[in-house]
Parts: structure tokens; C-alpha cells; sequence
């Protein structure tokens, strides 16, 4: 310090720094390094001066960053950004910036690779989950604990539970939406919101918001059961939809413990029932593995691989079984039963092993039984004498046979009688069919014998078991000998077995055993096709075209539904109780299963003279409830309430009595042979089945032969009422009880009302009751502002009414008078099917090479004379293209719709409407931004609305020339010329208080026809208003807002 000298630099100077090594001073100017290489001395002296002066980090400290560095999360980033900001405000009072930056960057680029190791390790633990170290405390895995709701949350939900009891559901849901909005993990607000969705009838989204509720407790299976409890329960009409969700929520509880063989097999079985069988397979073989040699289990495997076509893979499992129980170690609930005897020995039949299935059956049996050494008796194969009652006269007859040997009920009586019948059914079955042998297993159930503790009454479903293979081979006496014992039970006898009955009785020529069997099928089952076969052609057979008919027109509304012949699946009867080994799986969930029916059987003939009394008791009843209405009907009108519901109770009896007409609901609409020729219905038979294609050649012939009749009788006279009550009366009951349900707001009831009255024969042959049918349900859907429906009806005019100017004129009012949207008024079907309406005019007019190269097939003329001719217009419907030009512009393509508008002008070229659109479908164009020259579309534009102005003018009444006024000035306005459009809003003001005080014109050309029509003074006004008070110009805003728009 002493050596330096007078005039040296202060050591304050920015430009000299101390170099500690060295120990000189002083560097003179123009001896210093350049920049670049003094930059690094000095990056390499301050990282280590920083690193030995930085106090606030100690050893104890530095262990610490180290250990935490490596498992640092996300958060750790925000402690080594407020270190750099606290360095970097440290620093500001530095007075050089080239010393500043040079001192502070190498603790700058320290914390910076601190930042960049604490991001890599963030995305690393997002990715993966956190890495951890030899030593280092092991972090806890899995869905953290969600938050605990405050007390406004708590607060919140109370108050939406008392609403709830109190069946207030909309201040319920609102309060609940509020508490998840504030606590997103509130498990009950998920709860309660399930069961106000579900007390609403919303079952879909009720069970949604329980399974996010479960999602919130993922590992409680408590929660998982209760969403699959509410699945099953609310799902039941639409079960297939919601079977996935409930195998959703086992697969849940399943992956929460693996150990769960309860709900690993419910998700099984459900798996099977939604046709996933490989799935279901690999389930069930996770579970065999967990329970071993379970018979429950065993069985529906078997089952599923039975469905899959993979029969041997159900042998090897059951051979499996077999292997193992012969191993004394194992327990006593893992032994080969006969109940996995029956089952093994079924999956022969599958395949049509049935002498297999013989041999493997004895072999088992007689293992069973403790004579597994007697192997010699897999040497006869011929008859079944091993299994005879006694030793004689058979079974004495082979040399090997050793009487007494073995107990007497090893033999015979030790076979359980569901595994003797299998047994002859197997015989009878088998390619050369041994009826004989048969015979001796299946009369171990003594057919005769029908007296008290007879096996008939323990053992229908093998009485019926025989009864099915015998008739099945064409022992149609053998199989009657155990089908009619059935009838002396009580057991509810499927429809199944009156038709097998009634086809024994058929091939044996007992023509009325047969019908009345299957008159009794048809009766316990509505879907019974093979009954209502069988009965057409016994009714063919006798003569009576119009019985046998009734049955055709059954099998192919029947077919039309998708209903196909019967194919009866029982529910088979197990040798000996069968208990699965796993007793922990004791919920099971029942596939759905049709209930028997609870009917009581009528007789199959009713008496004439009973029959004619019931008629007319009914009839007298029915003529009561009509002079009921004619007495209340105009206090009904009137608007009587009390009155108006005695009449609907009325209404109500009438039209459920003439609904249960079947004349009037014949099944002849849905019959499929409704072609033009015969030919042609046979050709359209040739892709359905066998059943129904006889059918519907069955039906041509009973029609053919009504014909014949027909035309050799003497017409009779079609009858004009029933019930004593003429048709239009009735039809007038129908269009009133359907308009009285329109008023009380019941769209589906009005609607089923005019449907069934559409439906009836009587009307729907009728031009004028459909006619006042379709007007009806047209004033019920505006009641409803159902735009659909009124689309669907418009279309109904349209076709039946084609080419007639005032129908599409309803059409156009229709769509007016239903104030709702305008997307059915211009959706695609409907612009194609008015389409078609204009193509079909079209085509009468063009020649034909035009109508080669533009139309590919004829017009669509629908509607028809008297003589079922089609009607085929004689000129151009201006309405219907400026109908369809109307849609073009509504779906905003003005270029397309002025086509139909211009030929509407070149029919019409007086017409004010007409010009109105052309006008405004030019200007709208112009305004487009695809719009190649704005400046000519507007031109051509306002030259269309100055001739509707003009015409409008000339010839219209007051309120067509108010409505002109308007139209000019909403035309300026729209292109921002409010100075024209004005005094046409002014001028429209003007004539609606003209038109107010019953004065005129001067030389108005037209009388005051149409004054009560809209007035449009008050959207002048409003527009009037807006201009100006965009304009600035206040005081005329509220002027005119005081006089023409304040009520």
C-alpha cells in the first residue's frame, strides 16, 4: 500500500481490480488485456470469491441442498427464483454495468443450473413418479387425500340435502352445483346430485354423477357395489347399454383387490351376458386358478367355451377336475360330483358324440360307485345291461360278471335317474337310433303312473326331456305317452310344449287334439311362431281362408319384429345339490329371464250364445258413455273444468273400447308380400326364410280364394257404425279427446290418440278423415310448437295434395304459425323432398331427350284419382317454387333461390311478393363477402324493391303501403344509408296513426280488405329510435320512444 504513488488510481476506480495472486496494483492502460480475455480472469476469480464469502450458505446447509436437489418437486423452483431476484435487488446499487454483470454472473449461472436440475426432476416425477435414492425416505404412492370442505361448503350442502327432503329439486341442484364448483372433491355433493338426476327420471346421468362419486373413495368397494346395485336396478329396460358401466365398476373393485373372487365372477358372468365370451373365459381361468376345482365356476366355463365353439377346451378342464380328485389329498368339496358327471357328459351332445358320451358317462358312474376295477363292462356297448334293475336276465349274461361282488346299488338303482334318461336319450339319439334300449332307461319314470308321489310331479322337466327326443326322431305315440302326463301338474308348461304336442297329434291325424294344443300355445305366448304356422295350415286344410289368414298376417308382423321361430332353452335338473366350493361367492347376479306367464288359460272355444250377450252388454255400455258426452260436450267447450274432465273420462272408455276392435287393426298393413304382381312378391320372398316365405305364398293363395268367394257372392252392405255409433261420430270423439289432451299439455297422449285414429281401417281409407285427422294433429303440434312434427305433417299434404296451390300455401302458414326455430323449415330432408315436388313438375314439361339427360327416372306423382290413376299437374305452382326459393333464402343461399324466384316472376310477373324477394335476395347476396361485384347486386337489387315499392303503392291498402314504407327503409338501414331510410320509417309512423283513426288515403285503389293485418309501427319506431340515438341526436330518441314504444 505504500509503494503506490502520487497520481496512481484510487482503488475506489472501476477500472482497477486487486489481483490477490499476483499482488500488483496497478496495470497501466495501455498495458491491460483486451476485454474478452480480462473477462474470463475475472469470471474464474469472482466464482471462487462468491463461493468462499457467501455466509448465508453453511456446510450443514450445503448437505442439505445436495440431499434435497435430487427429489426436489415443482415448488422448489420458486425458492431459487427468489434467490436470483434477491441477488439481482442486492446489486442494484452498483454504479458500473460491465462490473456488475461480471461479478453477479457466475452466481447467476450456478442458480440456473440449479432451476434447470429442479425442472427435469419435476417432469421426471410427473412421468414417472419420484426416483429415490439408497437411504432416502420412501414418498407415499397413490391418489393423495382430497381436500376436507370448508364450511361454506358444508354450509352449502346442508342447505341442498333440506332442500332435497323437501322435494324442491331445482334449488337442490343448484346448491349442489355450487358446492362442486367450490370443492370439485366433495364426495356427498356427488351423491346428492345422483339422487336428484334420478329422482328426476334422469337415469343415465344419475348413475354418472354416483360413479364420479366413486371415483372420489376408489379403494372403498362399498361405493363400487352401490353404483353397480343402482346400474342394474335403473338400467333394467335398457340393460345392454348399462351392463358395460357395471363391469366398469368390477373391473374397479377387482384392481382395488385382486382377491375379490366375488366380483371377479359377477364381472364374468356379465361379460357372458354381453356376448364377450373370450373375455369372460379369461376371467373365469383367472378364478379357477384362485378356487380350484370349483364346480360354479367349472361349469360356467364350460358354458362360455360352449359358446366360443371350443368344446375341448371344456373337456380338458373337467378332465382336469377328474385327475385331480383322484388324489385322496385333495379336500372333500374338491371331488368329481354327479352334477360335473351331467355337465361333462353334456359337452359330448354339443358335438354329436353321443357313443362317446355313452362311454364316458358309465365310465364315471361306475367310479363313482366304487367299480372302477370292473373295466371289462367298456366292452359292452351294445345295450346298457350294466345298468339293469336286476342281475337277470341281462346282466347275469356276461362271463365276467360276478354276482354280489359289488352292492346291488352300485348297479342300476345307484344311477341318479336325470344321468339314465341322458342315457337313453343318448341311445336314441345315437346314428342307428335304438329305440328299445331307450325305452327301458325312460320308463324308470313310470309315464303311466300319475297317483300320489308318482315321479311325475318330482320330475316334469325329464318327463318333458324324453317327450322332446322321441318326438324329435318321429316317435310321435312314444313321445305323447309322456307329454300329456304333463297336463295332469301343476308345473307352468312353456307354449313349447302345446306346440310339440299339437304336432304329434298332426302327423298322427288327430286334427282337433292339434289345433286346441295349438290354439292353447298361441294364448300363452304372443311371440309363438310355429303355433300360428301350424294353425294357418290346418285352417287352409278345412276350408276357412279367412281364419287362416288372421294367423299369416301374425307370422309376418311377428317376422317384421324380429321375432324368429321358437327355440326353447330349460333350465336342466342336476343330479344330487350342487354347492360351489368358494363359499365367499355368495352374490350372483341373475341373468334376465322372461317370468312365466300368470294368464289364465281361456277356453279355447267361447260359446255363440255367450259371445253375443258379452257384445251386446259391451255395446249398451259404450251408447251410455256417448249420450254421457253429447250431454257435457258444450259445457266442455265452453271451458267448464269439471265438465271437461267428465268428458275425457268418457272419451277415454270410448276409444279404448273401439281401439280393442281388432277389425278396425288388422294385420294386413304389415304384411311384407304387398307387391303389384305376384311375381313380384315371390322374387322379394326369395332373401327371407323358408317359414316366412311359405307364409307369405300361403297368404297369396288364402287371398286368391277370399277373392273368388268374394266375387261369387253377393256383396253385402259395409257396415257405418259401431257399437251403435256411426264413424264420424266416432272420429269426432277421436280429433276432440286428442285436442282436450293438447290443451292439458299431454303431447304423447294427443298424439297416440291421432295415431290410433290414423291406424283404423275405417278412417285411413277415407280421403276426408285423414284429411281431418292430419288438420288435427297440425293444430296440436303448434299447440306444442313442435316444428318436427309440423315438418312431418307438411310433408304428408305436400304428398297427398300434390300440385295443389292452397296446400303449399298451409304449408308456408304452418311453418308461420309454429314460432320456434327455423331449422326443420330449411333442414336437408325437407329441402330434398320439395325438391322432388318441383322435379315431378317439372317433368311434365320437358321432352324426351331432356328428360334423359336431366331426370333419371319418372316423376314422383303421389297422389292419385278414384281410379288409383296418378295425378299429374297441368301447369306451374307459382307457390311451390317460391316455397322452395323461400327455403334456399332462409338456409342463406340467395344465389340459389334466386332461380325459383325468377321462374315464380316469369308466372307471376305482377306479384308484390315476389319482387319483395328477388330484391331482397339480390342486396342479401350483395352483402355476402364472397360477392364478386357488391355495387351490381345492390343495383339489381333495389330495382326489384322500387317495383315492389311501386306496386305496393298503386294498388295496395293501408297497411300494404305501411308495410312497403317499412320494408324501403329496413333495406337502407341494412346497407347503412339511415338518411334514406328515415323518412320511410317516418312515413310508416304516419300511416299506422292514418290507419288508426279510420281514415284514408287519397286515390287508394283498394278497398280496406286486410286492415286487421300486422301493424308495423312499433319496429319503425324502434329503429327510428336506434338511428337517432346513434346519430347523437337524443332528443328525437326519446320523443319517439315516448309516443310509440312506452305501453
Amino acid at each position: 500500500m505504500d509503494d503506490f504513488e502520487e497520481g496512481s488510481p484510487d482503488r475506489t476506480d472501476q477500472s482497477y481490480i486487486e489481483d490477490e495472486d499476483s499482488g500488483s496494483d496497478y496495470v497501466p492502460d495501455e498495458e491491460k488485456p483486451s476485454r474478452h480475455s480480462r473477462r474470463g480472469r475475472r469470471d474464474r476469480e469472482l466464482s471462487a470469491s462468491v463461493e468462499d464469502g457467501r455466509e448465508a450458505e453453511t456446510d450443514e446447509e450445503m448437505e442439505d441442498v445436495d440431499e434435497d436437489e435430487e427429489f426436489a418437486e415443482p415448488g422448489a423452483l420458486e425458492g431459487a427464483q427468489d434467490a436470483i431476484s434477491e441477488i439481482f435487488e442486492s446489486s442494484s446499487s452498483s454504479e458500473a454495468e460491465d462490473t456488475e454483470f461480471y461479478t453477479l454472473q457466475p452466481a447467476v449461472a450456478r442458480f440456473e443450473r440449479k432451476i434447470q436440475r429442479t425442472s427435469n426432476e419435476a417432469e421426471r416425477w410427473d412421468s414417472y413418479g419420484p426416483s429415490r435414492r439408497r437411504g432416502a425416505k420412501r414418498r407415499k404412492r397413490g391418489p393423495r387425500k382430497p381436500v376436507e370442505p370448508s364450511l361454506e361448503v358444508q354450509l352449502l350442502l346442508g342447505k341442498a340435502n333440506d332442500a332435497f327432503i323437501s322435494r324442491n329439486l331445482e334449488t337442490a341442484e343448484e346448491l349442489v352445483m355450487k358446492v362442486i364448483m367450490a370443492n370439485a372433491e366433495t364426495y356427498a355433493a356427488y351423491v346428492l346430485l345422483s339422487g336428484i338426476l334420478l329422482e328426476r327420471g334422469q337415469t343415465e346421468l344419475g348413475i354418472i354423477a354416483q360413479m364420479s362419486a366413486a371415483h372420489l373413495r376408489p379403494n372403498d368397494p362399498t361405493v363400487w357395489q352401490h353404483c353397480i346395485d343402482l346400474i342394474l336396478e335403473k338400467g333394467r329396460e335398457n340393460r345392454a347399454s348399462f351392463l358395460k358401466d357395471a363391469i366398469y365398476c368390477y373391473t374397479r373393485m377387482v384392481h382395488a383387490n385382486p382377491k375379490d373372487v366375488a366380483s371377479r365372477y359377477q364381472k364374468a358372468m356379465l361379460l357372458s351376458e354381453l356376448d364377450l365370451k373370450a373375455k369372460a373365459a379369461q376371467e373365469l381361468e383367472l378364478l379357477l386358478k384362485m378356487l380350484p376345482h370349483d364346480p360354479t365356476v367349472l361349469k360356467q366355463l364350460a358354458e362360455v367355451y360352449v359358446d366360443l365353439g371350443d368344446i375341448e377346451k371344456a373337456k380338458q378342464r373337467y378332465r382336469q377336475h377328474m385327475t385331480a380328485s383322484m388324489d385322496p389329498e385333495e379336500p372333500p368339496e374338491s371331488k368329481f360330483t354327479w352334477s360335473d358327471v351331467n355337465i361333462y357328459v353334456e359337452l359330448f351332445a354339443y358335438e354329436g358324440q353321443y357313443k362317446k358320451g355313452i362311454v364316458e358317462l358309465k365310465s364315471l358312474a361306475r367310479w363313482l360307485l366304487g367299480r372302477e376295477s370292473e373295466t371289462y363292462w367298456d366292452d359292452v356297448q351294445e345295450d346298457d345291461r350294466e345298468w339293469d334293475a336286476d342281475d337277470y336276465p341281462r346282466r347275469i349274461e356276461v362271463p365276467r360278471f360276478r354276482a354280489g361282488r359289488f352292492p346291488k346299488n352300485s348297479y342300476g338303482y345307484g344311477l341318479p335317474l336325470e344321468l339314465r334318461i341322458k342315457l337313453g336319450i343318448y341311445r336314441l339319439r345315437a346314428s342307428k337310433g335304438d329305440l328299445t334300449e331307450a325305452m327301458v332307461h325312460f320308463n324308470w319314470i313310470s309315464p303311466e303312473d300319475s297317483g300320489p308321489g308318482a315321479k311325475l310331479y318330482d320330475y316334469p322337466d325329464l318327463f318333458e326331456d324324453v317327450a322332446d327326443a322321441l318326438q324329435s326322431k318321429g316317435h310321435y305315440v312314444e313321445a305323447l305317452k309322456f307329454y300329456e302326463p304333463l297336463l295332469k301338474t301343476d308345473a307352468n308348461l312353456s307354449s313349447g310344449v302345446y306346440t310339440q304336442m299339437g304336432m304329434c297329434y298332426q302327423k298322427l291325424g288327430l286334427v282337433t287334439e292339434a289345433e286346441n294344443s295349438y290354439l292353447t300355445a298361441v294364448q300363452n305366448d304372443d311371440n309363438n311362431i310355429d303355433a300360428r304356422v301350424q294353425l294357418a295350415r290346418i285352417y287352409e286344410a278345412q276350408g276357412q281362408p279367412e281364419q287362416a289368414l288372421i294367423y299369416v298376417n301374425e307370422v309376418l308382423a311377428l317376422d317384421q319384429q324380429g321375432v324368429g321361430p321358437s327355440r326353447r332353452r330349460r333350465r336342466r335338473r342336476e343330479p344330487g345339490s350342487v354347492e360351489p366350493a368358494a363359499a365367499q361367492i355368495d352374490t350372483f347376479i341373475p341373468a334376465p329371464v322372461r317370468k312365466p306367464s300368470t294368464r289364465k288359460r281361456k277356453s279355447i272355444r267361447r260359446d255363440p250364445e255367450e259371445a253375443r250377450e258379452a257384445e251386446q252388454i259391451q255395446e249398451d255400455a259404450s251408447k251410455m258413455h256417448y249420450i254421457r258426452l253429447q250431454t257435457l260436450e258444450e259445457r266442455m267447450e265452453s271451458g267448464d273444468e269439471e265438465a271437461t274432465r267428465q268428458w275425457m273420462e268418457a272419451a277415454s272408455v270410448l276409444t279404448e273400447d273401439f281401439r280393442s276392435a281388432k277389425a278396425f287393426y288388422p294385420a294386413e298393413k304389415y304384411m311384407k308380400f304387398l307387391g303389384y304382381s305376384r311375381e313380384a312378391r315371390v322374387r322379394a320372398s326369395k332373401s327371407q326364410n323358408a317359414v316366412v316365405a311359405d307364409m307369405q305364398a300361403l297368404g297369396d293363395r288364402l287371398q286368391a280364394t277370399l277373392e273368388e268367394a268374394l266375387a261369387a257372392e253377393e256383396s253385402e252392405p259395409i257396415p257405418t257404425n259401431f257399437r251403435g255409433i256411426e264413424f264420424v261420430d266416432w272420429l269426432d270423439v277421436f280429433l276432440k279427446y286428442a285436442l282436450c289432451l293438447a290443451r292439458q299439455g299431454d303431447r304423447a297422449g294427443a298424439y297416440e290418440m291421432l295415431s290410433a285414429a290414423d291406424d283404423a281401417n275405417v278412417f285411413h281409407d277415407d280421403k276426408q278423415s285423414t284429411f281431418l285427422i292430419h288438420i288435427c294433429w297440425a293444430a296440436c303440434a303448434l299447440s306444442f310448437k313442435d316444428d318436427e312434427t309440423i315438418a312431418n305433417l307438411n310433408r304428408w299434404f305436400d304428398k297427398e295434395y300434390q300440385f295443389v296451390t292452397d296446400v303449399y300455401r298451409l304449408h308456408a302458414a304452418l311453418d308461420r304459425l309454429c314460432h320456434n326455430t327455423l331449422v326443420w323449415y330449411y333442414a336437408g330432408p325437407v329441402q330434398k323432398f320439395v325438391l322432388r315436388q318441383v322435379k315431378a313438375m317439372d317433368y311434365r314439361f320437358m321432352d324426351e331427350e331432356t328428360r334423359a339427360r336431366e331426370f333419371g327416372d319418372k316423376g314422383s306423382y303421389t297422389s292419385r284419382d278414384e281410379h288409383g290413376q296418378p295425378i299429374v299437374n297441368e301447369a306451374m305452382d307459382t307457390a311451390l317454387l317460391v316455397l322452395y326459393g323461400h327455403m334456399l333464402y332462409s338456409a342463406s343461399s340467395f344465389q340459389y333461390g334466386l332461380n325459383y324466384y325468377h321462374r315464380a316472376h316469369a308466372l307471376d310477373p305482377t306479384n308484390p311478393a315476389i319482387y319483395l324477394f328477388l330484391g331482397l335476395s339480390y342486396i342479401q347476396h350483395g352483402l355476402k363477402r364472397q360477392s364478386a361485384n357488391r355495387h351490381q347486386f345492390l343495383v339489381q337489387g333495389y330495382h326489384f324493391m322500387f317495383e315492389y315499392y311501386d306496386n305496393r303503392q298503386k294498388f295496395g291498402s293501408v297497411r300494404e303501403k305501411q308495410e312497403a314504407e317499412y320494408n324501403m327503409g329496413r333495406t337502407y338501414h341494412m346497407i347503412g344509408l339511415a338518411h334514406l331510410a328515415i323518412p320511410h320509417y317516418e312515413k310508416t309512423l304516419q300511416l299506422s296513426e292514418l290507419n288508426n283513426n279510420n281514415q284514408t288515403i287519397p286515390n287508394e285503389a283498394s278497398s280496406q280488405a286486410n286492415e286487421n293485418n300486422q301493424d308495423f309501427a312499433r319496429e319503425a319506431a324502434y329503429n327510428l329510435q336506434s338511428l337517432y340515438a346513434m346519430s347523437g341526436n337524443m332528443q328525437m330518441a326519446q320523443k319517439v320512444t315516448e309516443k310509440y314504444l312506452v305501453i
